[in-house]
């Protein structure tokens, strides 16, 4: 198992971990990754739930821990992973005291007890899709320019 945590703890992408309980999912460990694109130490992240740790950006409308929430309930449900192809979470930047818009592909993936054949962990991890976000968003505002043009 041991292995397994160093590979968690330098995996280059922004990973957690998860353990649903109680109609929950509580965080049981965050990779270096994490905590470097959220500025959330590790110690601090362990052992809050999913609405604590993605707060509603107030100038973004949307739920978004409600849509993690469904899609850890479907893997939850499912024993499979589930996907969420563009998921808007902006980041805070403490020292301007605003947020930067953010957008990202996530994939849960279940850990699954050999023995009991349950979903014992999530392991949540994060992709930045926020440039090729707006390399669409710009090609389809010129697409639209170009047919009003026409």
């Amino acid at each position: 198992m041991k292995n397994y945590k160093n590979i968690f703890k330098v995996f280059p992408l922004p990973c957690l971990l998860l353990e649903p309980k109680d109609g929950y999912f509580f965080i049981r460990d965050a990779n270096e990754s994490y905590s470097e694109v959220t500025g959330k130490a590790k110690e601090e992240l362990i052992g809050m739930i999913i609405p604590d740790v993605f707060p509603e950006n107030p100038e973004q409308l949307g739920n978004n821990w409600k849509e993690i929430h469904a899609s850890l309930n479907r893997v939850l449900i499912s024993g499979k992973a589930d996907r969420i192809d563009n998921l808007r979470y902006d980041l805070l930047i403490p020292c301007l005291n605003e947020y930067e818009e953010r957008y990202w592909q996530v994939e849960n993936i279940p850990i699954m007890d050999e023995t009991t054949g349950f979903v014992n962990f999530i392991l949540y991890i994060a992709l930045d899709k926020t440039l090729e976000f707006h390399q669409q968003r710009q090609s389809l505002e010129i697409q639209s320019k170009l047919t009003v043009v026409s």
